[in-house]
């Protein structure tokens, strides 16, 4: 089984890494598909450059008609964005102009846009093949954290809106130094995400060592990020010290000073007897007591910044984009999506002996890609039937059979839907 290294994040994903869950996402390159397609025998009676050509056209009419979805979330988000770098003109922004409006009903705007981009976001993130992580499994993980990750205390009342996304679930191996084996590097089976999106904005007056602007929806984008892990992406978190970090930090020292009483209290028996007076020695048990305290405070420090050294590191090579670039290439992933979605659609139809239902579809297109992928993908038919009758390019007979166009007739009938304009989507933002 071969094996790539990722330096980044200091692990390996198998590059044919088992998955836990069946998912939509079809984890090919579109031109790689459409190559593995063309090269199948069943191919074998279509004119291969008509085929790319009516590929071709398909994905600049899905990008044309869906540009308004683009542009009027690029509108709204502006709005909300933290890391914007522009000022609004000729009116009163409702959220940061704090003489417009009162502070509560300026919440409510913050919090009702935020809401809005956040719906956009889901819609967006389903299409390009990502699931939602429930409340449940977030919890579950805060109480658990792998080899790589950091114990934490995640507090979700800081949070106004809160939204995980996954793709990507699968099993990878990671390296790590284990006693029964001696101590040497041994890879070791870790259930991963390869790809998390975060989706969050917090209540206004919380506090958080991040320092994140609570009237702006943040987005990060994460990968390979073991399930365990995923509170390690939320705000507002803290160190949870394990109890073997406490005992090894305090136990060393309470035995310290417990030993240095038993010391001192048998010199100031003998010094009583001899000088009548204790002065002294109560001084330096005084002064060994505030010593040892020292020493195992600053022990502690160093546990803690060990714990956040390792946080930092992690997020720093896991983390991809944040933001505005998170949802730009969002908007690319599912759109990417949904082309590949049509072209297998297309293909496994024209391919086929005559009309086929949409059941055989699926399984068809599934086949196809557990040949090409060599992966279980949960094909999305239904979707991918309803951008071609969107296009004009498929037809069902009365038995609600699917058939397409040929290739001459549908690019024909694909140009014809550019003289309607872009789509009014009703995922559009705006």
């Amino acid at each position: 089984m071969h094996l790539t290294r990722l330096a980044s994040t200091a692990e390996l994903i198998v590059d044919e890494s088992s998955h836990w869950a069946i998912e939509s996402y079809i984890p090919l390159q579109t031109n790689d598909l459409i190559e593995s397609l063309l090269a199948r025998e069943d191919a074998a009676g279509l004119d291969d450059q008509k085929l790319k050509q009516i590929f071709t056209a398909m994905a600049d009419l899905m990008h044309y008609r869906n540009r308004p979805l683009h542009t009027g979330f690029a509108a709204r988000y502006a709005e909300i964005d933290p890391d914007r770098d522009s000022r609004p003109i000729g009116k009163a922004s409702t959220l940061t102009d704090a003489n417009a409006i009162d502070a509560e009903t300026a919440n409510k705007h913050r919090l009702a846009d935020a809401r809005r981009i956040a719906e956009l976001g889901h819609q967006v993130l389903i299409d390009a093949g990502y699931s939602k992580v429930e409340r449940p499994e977030l919890e579950a993980a805060v109480s658990q954290s792998s080899e790589w990750g950091v114990p934490l205390q995640v507090d979700f009342d800081v949070f106004d809106l809160l939204a995980v996304y996954a793709r990507g679930d699968i099993i990878g191996s990671r390296k790590s130094r284990r006693w029964r084996n001696r101590f040497r590097m041994t890879a070791i089976d870790v259930a991963v995400y390869q790809r998390i999106v975060v989706v969050f904005k917090l209540r206004e007056g919380s506090m958080t060592d991040d320092e994140l602007e609570p009237a702006m929806l943040h987005l990060r984008m994460f990968k390979n990020v073991p399930k365990v892990d995923v509170d390690m992406l939320l705000p507002g978190t803290k160190i949870r010290i394990s109890w073997f970090d406490r005992t090894r930090t305090f136990g060393p020292s309470l035995g310290g000073i417990g030993f240095q009483i038993y010391k001192l209290l048998r010199l100031a028996f003998v010094v009583a007897v001899v000088t009548y007076s204790i002065a002294t020695i109560l001084l330096g048990l005084l002064i060994a007591i505030i010593g040892y305290a020292i020493r195992s405070f600053i022990t502690y420090m160093q546990t803690r910044n060990r714990y956040m050294l390792n946080l930092t590191r992690s997020l720093y090579y896991q983390k991809l984009d944040t933001n505005a670039g998170v949802a730009y290439r969002l908007l690319f992933e599912a759109e990417s999506q949904r082309h590949r979605e049509a072209v297998l659609a297309y293909y496994a139809i024209v391919s086929a002996d005559g009309a086929i239902s949409l059941r055989r579809l699926r399984r068809r297109a599934q086949r196809m890609l557990r040949e090409a992928a060599g992966i279980e993908v949960d094909f999305r038919a239904a979707d991918a039937v309803k951008t071609l009758e969107s296009w004009g390019v498929m037809i069902r007979n009365q038995n609600g059979d699917l058939s397409v166009l040929d290739p001459d007739a549908a690019i024909k009938q694909i140009d014809r839907r550019w003289d309607e304009g872009p789509l009014t989507s009703t995922h559009q933002a705006g």
